[in-house]
């Protein structure tokens, strides 16, 4: 377990009530031993989410997820299950596909032709020497799921099953409709800032004024209501969200505030409320009346987290004329802001003498995120002084 050089005294200051509580200390923003345990025992040990379902329709389609520096490969096989597979040749080592996603038949290393079945097992090992037993070298496995229309890969082989992980989930998200919506648009881009940056920044509202006039108009801060769906301090569960009105004459968020021939996504009685949720420790979800957002993140680096945001309409919209560009538009100008801001704070934040204070009695959301990560910081430095 990598080291964490943090003190329980600051992590326990973390779960106080909030009117008393203290952030968590600047280095667990930008210290390399904390970065190691992040992804080792939060990131390495929790059930990501790599994509959607219906990315994977067909036998021999494929997508990478990020998750490790090689990748790790989700595929449909030929009798329909879907499996995950480390991104690595079994012989030398040498990475199996690039790029983003794709169909194949079977997967071949370009290296040296080590070839595989869709099912990871392996097919043909050139010069391979007398009496090697191919039935043991397949591809290394992770185990993968679906929740939700979600796609997940978990690498610990020891975390418990996918639906009792992931209990508690916002009853919105459960919505069989919801497996059904079809994906308008796909974008990456990092952040030069910390991933619990990134996360703390969408799980409170109070910054918007200053940083999102245009959210602000539309979703007033005033209106928003954090609720702890993990129990309290988020002791209970993965899962934290938030609901939030529209402001009068809005019919959705976006650039005309109008939602125009789009189908809603929500039920008739909803379609005046904008609902997010963040599952720990890197998915975040905002369901629209008419369009769902989603954002997955994956730490690069101590100041460097890869962002993929997608957005996903309901089936009937995708008609001729469908022209949803006053969504994008404004989602690209907000996802700028955030970014500047988090960058911002990511700059900040190691300044000789800096120590955080105290959370504002509205970022209720923010203390509950981290109260979620003292809890596995407290349990690695248990672990390591027991």
């Amino acid at each position: 377990m990598p080291e964490l050089p943090l003190s329980s005294a600051d992590l326990h200051a973390v779960l106080a009530p909030l009117d008393s509580a203290r952030p968590l200390p600047a280095r667990a923003y930008w210290d390399e031993d904390v970065f190691a345990f992040d992804q080792a025992e939060i990131f390495g040990r929790s059930w990501l989410c790599v994509g959607r379902e219906d990315e994977l329709s067909r036998p021999g389609e494929w997508l990478l997820a990020p998750l490790t520096p090689a990748g790790v490969l989700v595929v449909r096989g030929a009798d329909l299950e879907l499996r995950a597979f480390h991104n690595v040749c079994r012989h030398r080592a040498a990475t199996l596909v690039d790029g983003a996603c794709g169909r194949l038949d079977h997967l071949e290393c370009p290296y040296h032709g080590w070839t595989y079945e869709l099912s990871g097992a392996l097919r043909a090992a050139p010069h391979a020497p007398p009496g090697f037993d191919r039935g043991a070298h397949g591809l290394l496995r992770a185990r993968a799921g679906v929740l939700f229309g979600f796609l997940f890969v978990t690498l610990d082989p020891g975390a418990p099953a996918l639906e009792s992980a992931l209990g508690g989930a916002p009853p919105w998200l459960s919505r069989p409709e919801l497996r059904s919506l079809r994906r308008g648009r796909r974008v990456e881009y990092e952040v030069a800032a910390n991933w619990k940056l990134c996360v703390e920044n969408f799980q409170e509202s109070h910054h918007f004024p200053r940083v999102h006039p245009g959210l602000e108009r539309l979703t007033p801060c005033d209106d928003a209501v954090s609720w702890d769906m993990g129990g309290k301090g988020g002791a209970g569960g993965p899962w934290l969200g938030g609901i939030m009105a529209l402001a009068p004459g809005a019919e959705t968020v976006s650039t005309s505030a109008a939602r125009g021939a789009r189908p809603l996504v929500v039920p008739e009685a909803e379609r005046r409320r904008v609902r997010d949720a963040m599952l720990f420790p890197g998915l975040l979800t905002s369901l629209q009346p008419d369009y769902l957002l989603t954002y997955r993140l994956t730490p690069r680096a101590p100041d460097r987290t890869l962002v993929v945001a997608d957005t996903y309409f309901h089936p009937a919209a995708f008609v001729p004329g469908f022209a949803p560009g006053d969504v994008f538009a404004f989602w690209d100008a907000v996802n700028r802001e955030d970014r500047a801001i988090c960058e911002r704070q990511q700059r900040g934040i190691r300044a000789p003498g800096y120590a955080p204070s105290a959370y504002a009695m509205v970022e209720d959301g923010v203390h509950a995120f981290d109260g979620m990560v003292a809890r596995r910081y407290l349990s690695a430095l248990g672990a390591r002084e027991a």
